[in-house]
């Protein structure tokens, strides 16, 4: 997967880092490829213009035609050449390359030039059209500009709910289109659940005329109230032939389609159509019913189902569930029972195996491979399952380390029915909030890996399950902008990471969700902190990076709304600071006449004069570890720590015994050179506790994309006490505990003013 291109009549580019200060203001890539070099001046792209290709590239080249007519009102035409001459406008070569999906770009003031096998023609299209104007003009500038790109993993992938809301074609294609732009490449189609079955299956017509109606049944009292869902849900399924149509439009963006079959647990749709496939209570209890029945009914019926899904998905894989089966019903039911008796199976789990191997030997009589999630491996892994690891990561770096293949789609950063920020700022979901910048930070490829177990991860998906998501313009809304870091860590190299590089031009990308009409929710208004200041005014400039976009804002710690004043960006803020402000603003832009809304708390402290000596001072901090289950820090007062030192501000992470945690106390100064205006943040994503002379700066345990916090002070010279206490582990592994600088100025190396 990480070879490098060997194209006939190209030559690769050397990998290149680019920062947002030494690129071009047009090159705002996502994924950021591999190697972007500016030429001189641009191609302009007039009506008329002929794209060229040959046999094999003759579908890409009519998907551009198509998409600078729909966009932009520009008539193209596409040629067919055996050999593309030299002086067409735009070339789409078929050429061939050892390397799958990578592709170069060259264009140039005379013309553009795509070359790649297969799908890479298609992604250097993508990476085209993000070069585009955003504006819809007759006349079309593009950066002159050399491109070599292929992707770091095979697998990048966002999923789709569809058994708790259903989507129509309409919809589901637009959500395709929006993946295939960002080189996304797996849509992971979830078609059936406890509260819908949404794919025709002739043998057996109930699964959709009734099992597809649930929110109907519910309604009229025949099914259990569907109490997970903000509203009655929405009926409907794909017919075999709709689901065709899906699927030759995503082949023709280079999208393959993971169809998902629940079973054995999440099967209560099912279960409600035809109830003899319901696990059997030999109590005679009456309760709800989502575990299917392991009888040979139960078997011959889900074999019935698959061939029929087979038949329609050409794909490799077919994803069948495997999580949050309810296995205790088995031991209530006489055919698991017996089950257990005949095969000799221990426990619950052990029938979860045998359910999921004998799926497992049906998929691959018919040349498939089984896809589960991590549940798939209690009481024994199918020998060819590759692992969905949702549960964290542990289960895929089993599967990985057990030579299994796995894509890490882990909580709660691949969880996009989370909020995306402050849960009450945001549309009800599950989980606490994940970021943009959560997502990003995430490594599919876990340290606990060796090199070799590395190569079992296949990639990365995003995850979204709509009980919460009623209808497209809120799907759009919850997945992006989080989908577009999986794009980008799953394609581009990992030491190319950038996380300021992206958020810059992940704000480039709304001009084309204006374009789209994407809802896409809006970037947030960066320096809407939480406070810490010992200064008598407060001062803060709100910029943002849409143009067109306005504010209604209020520093009385009341939201504004629709019916407040606005006011265009950039807006200053000055006013007089005695104790406390609570700052809400109400942000909206001309997409879909979206808001977001954002707090910050800003208070005044006093902090004490600096010590003017200090004797014997050293470098860095000093650090005790206490390994406890205590998780109340005041009571850790009378014990002796487990491990004394000094530290640079990142403290190594010791493992400690099931139930136990390690909690980390720091004490020192923090030594000012220079009076003037200070930034205190920390580095972690989930925050300590620091105090400075006992004032605290930073609260502990607030998500710092989610909450930000700093302490604006002006320092005058000296030596100041600092102290702190916060629990390590994974979260905040190798993060940096203090960030200091100058107002304005860059970060202060540790070294020059942290002392113990």
């Amino acid at each position: 997967m990480n070879k490098i291109l060997s194209f006939k009549y190209i030559v690769l580019f050397a990998s290149l880092f680019l920062s947002v200060t030494t690129v071009n203001a047009q090159f705002h890539i996502i994924p950021q490829p591999v190697s972007l070099t500016a030429g001189k001046g641009s191609f302009v792209l007039n009506k008329n213009a002929v794209i060229g290709v040959n046999k094999e590239t003759e579908p890409i080249g009519k998907y551009l035609q198509d998409y600078l007519n729909q966009n932009y009102g520009l008539q193209t035409t596409v040629k067919v050449f055996d050999k593309i001459p030299a002086n067409t406008a735009i070339r789409l070569n078929n050429v061939w390359s050892n390397a799958e999906s990578a592709y170069t770009m060259h264009v140039t003031p005379a013309s553009v030039s795509i070359s790649g096998n297969g799908a890479g023609v298609f992604y250097g299209v993508q990476t085209l059209i993000q070069l585009l104007p955003r504006d819809k003009s007759p006349v079309l500038k593009i950066s002159a500009c050399t491109v070599a790109d292929q992707p770091r993993f095979g697998w990048r992938g966002l999923s789709l709910d569809v058994s708790r809301h259903f989507f129509t074609v309409d919809e589901v294609k637009k959500y395709i289109d929006v993946m295939a732009h960002y080189k996304l490449n797996t849509f992971h189609w979830h078609l059936t659940d406890d509260e819908g079955w949404r794919i025709q299956i002739d043998k057996y017509p109930r699964l959709t005329e009734v099992g597809s109606k649930i929110s109907y049944y519910a309604k009229r009292g025949e099914f259990r109230k569907l109490d997970n869902l903000i509203d009655d849900g929405r009926d409907g399924f794909y017919t075999k032939d709709e689901i065709r149509d899906v699927i030759k439009y995503a082949q023709d963006r280079f999208v393959t389609i993971l169809p998902e079959i629940e079973m054995p647990g999440h099967s209560e749709a099912a279960i409600f159509a035809y109830p003899q496939l319901g696990c059997q209570d030999s109590t005679g209890a009456k309760h709800r019913v989502r575990m299917l029945d392991p009888s040979e009914y139960t078997f011959k019926f889900m074999e019935d189902v698959l061939t029929e899904v087979i038949a329609l998905f050409p794909n490799q894989y077919i994803h069948i569930g495997g999580d949050e089966a309810e296995m205790v019903d088995w031991l209530k039911s006489p055919t698991a029972v017996a089950l257990m008796k005949r095969e000799h199976l221990k426990s619950e789990k052990e029938v979860q195996s045998y359910f999921i191997k004998r799926i497992e030997k049906f998929l691959l009589s018919k040349n498939k491979r089984l896809v589960g999630w991590d549940e798939i491996l209690q009481g024994g892994l199918a020998e060819s399952a590759t692992v969905m690891s949702w549960q964290g990561e542990a289960g895929g770096i089993a599967a990985a380390k057990m030579h299994h293949h796995v894509v890490m789609t882990p909580l709660p950063y691949m969880y996009f029915d989370a909020p995306q920020a402050n849960e009450d700022l945001e549309p009800i979901g599950w989980n606490p909030p994940v970021t943009w910048q959560m997502v990003y930070n995430y490594e599919p490829q876990s340290k606990e890996l060796t090199n070799a177990e590395t190569e079992y991860i296949l990639g990365a998906q995003g995850n979204i399950w709509n009980e919460k998501v009623p209808n497209a313009q809120h799907l759009q809304y919850m997945v992006y902008p989080r989908a577009l870091a999986v794009a980008e860590l799953t394609w581009s190299p990992k030491n190319e990471k950038d996380i300021e590089r992206f958020g810059w031009k992940m704000k480039n990308q709304y001009g084309l969700f204006k374009l789209w009409n994407f809802n896409a929710r809006l970037p947030d208004i960066e320096g809407v902190d939480n406070v810490i200041t010992n200064k008598s005014r407060f001062k803060l400039t709100l910029n943002y990076p849409l143009q067109g976009a306005k504010v209604r804002y209020a520093l009385n710690g009341k939201m504004p709304d629709n019916n407040s004043p606005s006011m265009p960006f950039p807006v200053n803020i000055n006013v007089p600071l005695k104790d406390s402000i609570g700052l809400r603003t109400f942000t909206t832009w001309t997409l879909n006449d979206q808001h977001i809304r954002q707090t910050a708390s800003i208070k005044r402290v006093s902090i004490k004069p600096a010590h003017e000596k200090v004797a014997k001072l050293k470098p860095g901090m000093a650090y005790e570890v206490f390994k406890t289950g205590e998780r109340d820090i005041a009571k850790l007062q009378d014990e002796k720590p487990a491990e004394t030192g000094e530290t640079n501000l990142i403290v190594p992470v010791r493992p400690v015994s099931e139930g136990l945690i390690n909690w980390v106390k720091i004490k020192g100064f923090i030594k000012i050179d220079k009076e003037a205006d200070y930034e205190l943040t920390t580095g972690f994503e989930v925050s300590p506790a620091l105090f400075l002379d006992e004032v605290p700066v930073i609260k502990m345990g607030l998500n710092t994309y989610v909450e930000p916090q700093k302490a604006l002070l002006h320092l005058k010279k000296g030596v100041y006490s600092l102290r702190g206490h916060y629990i390590a582990d994974k979260v905040n592994e190798n993060q940096t505990l203090i960030e200091l600088k100058i107002v304005g100025g860059e970060k202060l190396y540790p070294k020059f003013y942290l002392m113990h």
